[in-house]
């Protein structure tokens, strides 16, 4: 269908009507082609926020602008004048609280499942293993296949979300969104890596988490692995 234009082409992709295996076609290309091959030659115009083909952006202090927007977003260089559509990047506090309420959210399932496996391992629930019936191999087990459960749970609540509003349930309440760098929003496969990354940065004391309140563009170090920003959207 078409012709479709820059900023509704972005639309297609955050409603995953486009996807990786989606035929397309712009002028200047010999034939169709799939747009993961598309994708890599193409930028997002940090003011329009519509995607454009390389060729056709002017990169300038990080931020990418399209021949349309050029005169105008120069002229606010110039004049000292906040771009449009600029990024502000949200603080470590209020992303501290936006996952302290996702934890909430996603506590109900994690444990149901966690107390489904406690029954198929040891018959009841229980917090902690009793002495008298302590077996090293089955509690370790079960810990093993709850944590694999529950990450799962998590990645599921992660892409689903993020694919679907940019922002999970705690972000969107607090107005926050998830973007690429660019500003663009992130696919799939960017969301799942974007959760792994998180247990790296639990694991290491999350002090992956508390790198956002000394970096710059308030970056965790999953944003960091996976190009990511959380932004302000109110």
């Amino acid at each position: 269908m078409g012709p479709v234009g820059a900023a509704a082409f972005e639309g297609l992709l955050r409603d995953n009507i486009v996807s990786a295996d989606t035929l397309v076609w712009a002028k200047g290309m010999a034939e169709w082609q799939r747009w993961s091959q598309v994708e890599p030659t193409t930028g997002v115009c940090s003011v329009s926020g519509g995607r454009f083909f390389t060729r056709d952006l002017v990169a300038h202090d990080g931020r990418l602008v399209s021949a349309e927007q050029k005169d105008d977003y120069f002229q606010r260089v110039r004049e000292g004048v906040n771009q449009v559509g600029e990024m502000r990047y949200a603080g470590f506090w209020v992303r501290f609280l936006a996952k302290f309420l996702d934890g909430l959210l996603l506590w109900i399932p994690n444990m149901l499942i966690n107390v489904a496996w406690s029954m198929v391992f040891f018959g009841r629930f229980m917090f902690s293993p009793q002495l008298n019936q302590f077996n090293a191999g089955t509690w370790f087990a079960y810990q093993g296949v709850a944590f694999l459960s529950n990450t799962l749970v998590t990645l599921i609540y992660q892409w689903f979300f993020l694919t679907r509003y940019a922002a999970t349930p705690g972000k969107l309440a607090l107005g926050l969104k998830v973007v690429r760098s660019d500003g663009s929003a992130i696919t799939g496969g960017r969301a799942i890596g974007r959760g792994l990354s998180e247990i790296l940065s639990q694991i290491i004391l999350f002090i992956g988490y508390l790198i956002a309140a000394f970096d710059d563009e308030k970056r965790a170090l999953h944003d960091r692995i996976c190009d990511t920003r959380v932004i302000r959207t109110k």
